[in-house]
């Protein structure tokens, strides 16, 4: 099981690949000239910040607060689980 210390431990591409093979996709958000995309790793979360157009990535935030996860609860569809 990775932990979020080990996560941050990892060089930025390692982190990437691992997200891309391990880490299970959540969402998507746009802020401002920016693109964020939320995975799920373990017990942790993970935001990628990607420029304009997702041409590449400027930056890897990790956290456990679920607080953080309000940005991407209006684009998630539950109506299938009621």
């Amino acid at each position: 099981m990775m932990t979020q210390f080990d996560f941050q431990l990892l060089p930025p591409t390692e982190q990437l690949d691992l997200l891309y093979s391990d880490g299970v996709y959540i969402g998507k958000r746009k802020e401002a000239n920016r693109t964020v995309l939320l995975y799920q790793l373990d017990a942790f979360y993970v935001e990628v910040f990607y420029a304009k157009h997702r041409c590449f990535y400027t930056g890897i935030r990790c956290f456990r607060s679920t607080v953080l996860l309000d940005p991407y609860l209006e684009s998630i569809d539950v109506e299938h689980l009621v």
